[in-house]
This record gives structure tokens, C-alpha cells and sequence, in this order.
């Protein structure tokens, strides 16, 4: 299940999976750039489309359930979704940060405990939150994105910790900067290859794609700030 797959580091996992053999949910507010992200990955019957808005709890009730509908399991679990819009932490108010909050945090935790029971019942999973360098190291006019990408980093571990015994894991990742019609994979940037190899470095991952290799999935550590797993199974 792959978030904000319409464009950008969404739209190069989900190309990345499929190119692997994936089963894939899509998902982001409009059909139609979903729809060509299915149709560029292959299209057929393992390539499910669900259009809606993440920041709506009862849209995200449906896409769960739709997705153990169509396949009956969730293996991996990619949140993605934009950070807040930039602004100084003067002209950030109490009702800015609720907002901040409720459209990447909240849902990112809200489909972890929707999908981590249906992972653990498997005893497989790979949760994945898309976070943000900011969440590690504060930029300026960038108060809100600091602040909320904190607090998914902090709960991924939490949660990494609290899933491990049953082979889900929870993992963030940093990524660096990227054009929104990357094609050649997450880890893909406009500044280039050499760009692209500066990324992977501060994400900590050593391999172009987090999915390096095949074979049956095996126990990682509870947590990390990046995420390097062994490849899921679907």
C-alpha cells in the first residue's frame, strides 16, 4: 500500500514495487494521476487504485478495508504524505500546529493501527513512514515541518519496539531532495547521480533501492532513523 503515489517519491516506490512483482494499492486524491501511475507500472489485476483524501479518518477505514479486500493481507505499508507549508514559529499559531498535525502525523499513525494487526496476524510486515531531514535537524521558516516530522520519527520508534515480536517492523526515512516525476526510483533527484549517491548516504541506506534483494524476509532490528530491510514478500 503505497501513499501519495500520484507523483514523486510515492509514484517511484509504486513504480519500483511493480517493477519487483508487486501486488499494489494506490492512493492519493486524484484517480486520473493514480490511474497513469497504474498504467505506466503495467496496469492488470495487481494494481489497485483507491482515490481519496488520507487527512479523512473514514477514508482511510475504507482503504484498509478495501485493500484486505482485494488481496486478503497487507505486507508493507509506505506513508507518505506532505509536510505543513513553510512559516516561522512567530506567525505559527495553536490551531496551525493541530492542522500540521492532523494532515501527516495523524494519519500516518491512524494506518499504522489499522494495519499492524493485519500484519501481525501474518507475522510479516514493513511499515515505512516518508519523514524528512527536517524532522532531524531544524531549518529555518520551516517550524512546523520540524516539529511534525519529530514527532512521526519519534513515534516510529516507539512502534518499532512495540511490533517487533511479531515481525513488523516500523522504519523512517530522510530522504533528500527530489524532482516529483522521479522515475528511477525513491532515491532519485533532480540534481543527478552524484546528488542522488549524497542522499542514500544521509538516508543510511547503501543500496539504490530499498528493496535489494529477494528471498524470504528475515527479523530485523526493533528501529532505525532509516530504513534498509530485507526485500517483503508481496
Amino acid at each position: 500500500m503505497v501513499l501519495g503515489a500520484s507523483e514523486g517519491i510515492g509514484r517511484a516506490t509504486a513504480l519500483n514495487l511493480r517493477a519487483k512483482g508487486y501486488a499494489t494499492v494506490l492512493s492519493a486524491r486524484t484517480r486520473s494521476a493514480l490511474e497513469d501511475v497504474a498504467r505506466e507500472s503495467g496496469g492488470g489485476q495487481d494494481v489497485f487504485v483507491v482515490p481519496g483524501d488520507i487527512t479523512s479518518r473514514s477514508f482511510r477505514a475504507d482503504l484498509v478495508a478495501a485493500a484486505e479486500r482485494r488481496f486478503g493481507r497487507i505486507d508493507v505499508l509506505i506513508n507518505n504524505a506532505p509536510g505543513p507549508a513553510p512559516g516561522s514559529f512567530d506567525s505559527t499559531d495553536p490551531a496551525d500546529v493541530t492542522t500540521a498535525m492532523e494532515r501527516k502525523l495523524v494519519p500516518y499513525l491512524d494506518l499504522i493501527k489499522s494495519v499492524a494487526p493485519v500484519m501481525a496476524r501474518n507475522e510479516f510486515g514493513r511499515i515505512v513512514n516518508i519523514v524528512g531531514n527536517i524532522g532531524k535537524e531544524p531549518a529555518s521558516g520551516m517550524f512546523l515541518s520540524g516539529l511534525v516530522n519529530a514527532a512521526v520519527s519519534n513515534a516510529s520508534k516507539y512502534l518499532a519496539s512495540q511490533y517487533a515480536k511479531d515481525n513488523v517492523t516500523v522504519n523512517c526515512v530522510h530522504p533528500g531532495p527530489f524532482g516529483p516525476s522521479a522515475t528511477t526510483g525513491p532515491w532519485s533527484t533532480s540534481a543527478g547521480p552524484a546528488e542522488s549517491r549524497r542522499t542514500r548516504r544521509r538516508t543510511g541506506c547503501g543500496a539504490p533501492s530499498p528493496w535489494p534483494g529477494r528471498g524470504a524476509p528475515t527479523r530485523s532490528p526493533p528501529s532505525s532513523d532509516s530504513w534498509c530491510p530485507t526485500k517483503p514478500r508481496t
